[in-house]
């Protein structure tokens, strides 16, 4: 919620205590009754609101859904239904109607969020079209129409051409508008007030009196309003044809409620290159607004005040000098998606326009890229990392033992070693016996929503780690946060301490264990205003923390165990899951040396270059290479020799015998197609290739009855080397892969006469 309203009971149909509580006010804050005729006063730029019941074993969180907002008389009303723990699904447990006066300068808007999926134009946009998706863009490009007019007016936009067949995610996407009717063209809507003189005042009906606001609506007179103009104009036949292709893109299209998300409001300045008809860029002055979050259904409502007042304004042309007049324009308002711990835009939707004072926005948001946390049914504590779902049964005894530790299900396999396989889709990537490296969110189910609020016992969570072979546990004890809603508009906030914490609650936690608070079941029974964003996540484990041997970065089998504890401080029973990880934060061992040729008397000219007399022609090339992990986790390797000119030469080298290249060679090897999941035997590289972990001597040299490195009629030519390879290692959200590991060489040769 967002400013100063008035909260009252409007009705009560529950046999089980009810009341509702305010957080994050500046007054208001606290519990308060659900009786009918109860009203409170709530004050401050950003707080939450929740309605709790008490069905006898101690006050929960009910279920609540938003109506939307209407104008009655000089005030904004909206109703909260709520429906409780009883075994009705009504939502009239509790309803409380929210009232604040009508702004002029305030402005309320409200509407309905969905996710959608398989779509390339935003479905809740229709002139000007948005497409606000990677995906989208790509495939948009195909319509020929289309791309024509995305070269012309976003051609910095074109998408590159990318060699990397494994390249890194694309950032937020900044959306791209189709204005085919010119909406940013239109000037602001500008409304001119008068306020009542005092005598006309004192008219008004108590209720008009007390609107608490000097910008009250009930102050002023509306006497000019100048908005933009609407002109019949006849569209080009080539925008009209553009306007079926875009309108043929919008099916097939999937859509869904986008609950509990958080969406963030900025309002925009138009540049003036967007004023005068160019391409939205984003780029544009912006000022926070605030924020606000979705119901279950994915309705939401958010107020905020746009001070774009100007008191003492005169216009000559309509308003006598002198007059007191306050003049409004209306906003222009950016949605946007935002991830904290880290920060990171996930959604930025294209501005609507002239946003007049109660406005009704409806949202599509991509799915492929806004994440919905939801309250889990019978899942496990630990059910996914990253992307990544750990399916099989939760290992509630905390075992080591193979069987226990192995986790077959959803279309990934976690095998007893650690290793991991992808193959679910959802995931977003696949891959085949991966190590897991970098920083690894381990997210799972802490709060039932299958069972009651007094069965959903787990209040506090421990985290611990085993290397295998070893004895002893080691607890986790990182520093974890999460942001609560009342507070992310506050300068430097990134989140509220999760843990660790050391309670002394009794039990295990002594005061000794470091622990971290179960946020979900603060969510759902104590109605803390935790963001729903990332719920799930109660861990962001730095696996370099884990990897260290005797002072050594040594990869291997680390198991992890979780255990859930009560409010006072024992264990939970069945509390407990464990699963083993391969963790591995070392690179490959890569390398790749210079070119020389085995003759000290050819001469060289420095900078790559090498002279060669005729006879000197066929003297043996050396080099070395190496694309090796020692621990098997080597994906791919490729070793490509290049000449220039692209004429044939038969050449002969110890790690293949006899070949022609034209143009460029492969060599033979750098991949296991066996390694694959349920044996995962690994692969080393050129460990494996070539039975040794040091680098790989090669000597490459023309055939005795062939030409030479420089063919006859040749002068000059160049031989380069590309070495490059992939690691399988993930943190649950990469492509399964490393970043490509790149290395180049060449040599120049120049015939010499005799």
């Amino acid at each position: 919620m967002q400013g100063n309203w008035t909260v009252s009971v409007k009705s009560k149909n529950a046999s089980f205590p009810q009341r509702f509580v305010v957080l994050g006010a500046s007054s208001g804050n606290g519990a308060h009754s659900g009786t009918p005729g109860t009203s409170v006063n709530v004050t401050g730029p950003q707080w939450s609101i929740s309605i709790q019941n008490d069905p006898g074993t101690g006050w929960q969180a009910s279920g609540t859904q938003l109506k939307f907002p209407h104008q009655v008389g000089s005030h904004y009303e909206f109703d909260i239904q709520s429906n409780d723990a009883g075994g009705d699904q009504d939502y009239d447990d509790l309803i409380l109607t929210c009232s604040t006066p009508v702004s002029i300068n305030e402005f309320l808007i409200y509407g309905n969020v969905r996710l959608y999926d398989g779509c390339i134009f935003n479905p809740c946009r229709r002139n000007p079209f948005v497409i606000d998706t990677y995906t989208g863009w790509r495939k948009a490009l195909k319509n020929p129409r289309i791309a024509e007019w995305l070269s012309q007016y976003y051609a910095e936009r074109k998408p590159p051409f990318i060699d990397d067949p494994n390249p890194p995610d694309p950032p937020y996407f900044k959306p791209l508008v189709f204005d085919l009717s010119g909406e940013a063209m239109k000037p602001k809507t500008v409304l001119k007030y008068a306020r009542i003189a005092t005598d006309e005042k004192k008219k008004e009906t108590k209720a008009a009196k007390e609107g608490g606001s000097e910008f009250a609506a009930t102050n002023f007179e509306l006497i000019r309003e100048a908005s933009a103009r609407s002109e019949s104009t006849t569209a080009a036949l080539d925008t009209i044809a553009l306007i079926k292709d875009i309108e043929r893109l919008y099916y097939p299209c999937h859509t869904g409620p986008g609950s509990n998300l958080t969406l963030t409001f900025e309002e925009y300045d138009r540049t003036s290159a967007e004023l005068a008809g160019g391409a939205y860029t984003g780029t544009g002055n912006r000022r926070l607004l605030g924020d606000t979050i979705t119901d279950q259904h994915g309705n939401y409502i958010f107020r905020f005040r746009f001070d774009m007042t100007f008191p003492g304004l005169e216009d000559a042309a309509d308003i006598a000098a002198g007059e007191n007049v306050d003049v409004v324009m209306f906003p222009d308002v950016i949605v946007k998606i935002v991830d904290y711990v880290p920060f990171q835009v996930r959604f930025e939707s294209a501005p609507y326009y002239n946003i007049p004072n109660l406005k009704r926005i409806d949202l599509c948001l991509p799915e492929s890229t806004v994440h919905v946390s939801s309250a889990c049914f019978n899942g496990n504590l630990i059910g996914s990392l990253g992307n990544i779902f750990i399916g099989g049964n939760q290992n509630a005894s905390g075992s080591t033992a193979p069987a226990a530790t192995q986790r077959y299900q959803y279309g990934n396999f976690l095998e007893s070693t650690g290793v991991i396989t992808v193959n679910s889709p959802l995931a977003g990537f696949g891959i085949e016996c991966a190590a897991w490296a970098g920083t690894i969110d381990i997210k799972g189910c802490m709060y039932d929503a299958a069972k009651s609020a007094a069965d959903n016992k787990i209040k506090w969570y421990t985290i611990r780690v085993r290397r295998s072979g070893t004895i002893g546990w080691s607890y986790v004890t990182e520093n974890y946060k999460h942001p609560k809603f009342s507070k992310r508009n506050l300068a430097n906030y990134y989140g509220d301490d999760v843990g660790p914490f050391y309670p002394v609650v009794g039990g295990t936690l002594n005061g000794t264990v470091p622990s971290y608070i179960n946020i979900q079941r603060e969510i759902f029974v104590d109605g803390v205003d935790w963001e729903f964003s990332n719920l799930d996540r109660y861990m962001r484990l730095n696996t370099a923390l884990y990897d260290i041997v005797v002072g050594i970065r040594t990869p291997g089998k680390t198991y992890v165990r979780v255990d859930g504890y009560d409010a006072s401080g024992n264990h939970v029973p069945g509390a407990t899951d464990l699963i083993a990880l391969f963790i591995h934060n070392n690179g490959l061992e890569f390398e790749l040396s210079d070119m020389v040729l085995n003759d000290p008397t050819i001469v060289n000219a420095g900078c790559g270059l090498f002279r060669l007399t005729d006879a000197q022609l066929k003297t043996p090339m050396l080099f070395s290479f190496r694309a090796n992990d020692p621990y098997g986790f080597v994906d791919h390797y490729n070793l490509t020799m290049s000449r220039c000119p692209g004429t044939a030469l038969d050449l002969n080298a110890n790690i293949e015998g006899n070949f022609t290249i034209t143009g460029s060679h492969t060599f033979p090897g750098g991949s296991n197609a066996s390694n694959v999941h349920n044996a995962c035997p690994g692969y080393k590289g050129t460990g494996d290739d070539y039975s040794t972990g040091n680098p790989v001597a090669v000597q490459v040299q023309p055939l005795a009855m062939g030409e030479g490195w420089i063919k006859t009629g040749e002068y000059f030519t160049i031989y380069s080397l590309a070495l490059t390879a992939n690691q399988r290692v993930t943190n649950g959200y990469n492509t399964g892969l490393s970043s490509t590991y790149p290395a180049y060489r060449q040599i120049l040769m120049e015939r010499l006469t005799p």
